[in-house]
């Protein structure tokens, strides 16, 4: 990691100067484990910055970021809602399918009352447009969390 003051300027620059390592498996076991690794320790005003800036950072770089987000422990994010933006951000066909494969881990693993519902209307909208030519298997995890969203919802009501 770039030995900078500005620590989500250092994770970007970190996955650009390495976005060309194809050894192997290079990027999961020491890239992926180099960003969890620097993504936990990042305070709260560095996660708030990180939500805040990877928007604007080049796709690919972003793409980067998918795998260890469900890895990441740091209590200022949640890793499995921000899989889940990316998601919905990819637009190239390889990246939602790619994504696609870890949806339902990263849908049930967000806490319960934290997005809103529109969000996971969202998910659903894009999962069927995307996969209209087959209904796959994990619609099934985000209406569950939809209906268990609104249950929610209407008994704090």
């Amino acid at each position: 990691m770039p030995k900078i003051k500005d620590k989500v300027e250092a994770l970007r620059l970190y996955i650009e100067n390495n976005l060309s390592d194809n050894e192997g498996d290079s990027w999961p076991y020491v890239h992926n484990r180099q960003i969890v690794y620097h993504i936990d320790r990042l305070s709260k005003v560095n996660c708030e910055q990180l939500v805040l800036k990877i928007w604007d950072w080049d796709a690919e770089i972003i793409m980067c970021l998918a795998d260890p987000f469900l890895e990441i422990s740091n209590p200022n994010l949640d890793g499995c809602f921000l899989y889940c933006k990316l998601f919905l951000a990819a637009e190239k066909f390889e990246d939602v399918h790619y994504l696609g494969d870890n949806l339902p881990y990263a849908i049930s693993h967000i806490n319960t009352g934290t997005q809103p519902l529109g969000f996971y209307v969202d998910l659903e909208t894009k999962v069927m447009e995307t996969f209209k030519d087959y209904d796959p298997l994990f619609i099934s995890y985000i209406r569950a969390k939809l209906e268990k969203e609104k249950m929610l919802r209407q008994e704090k009501s």
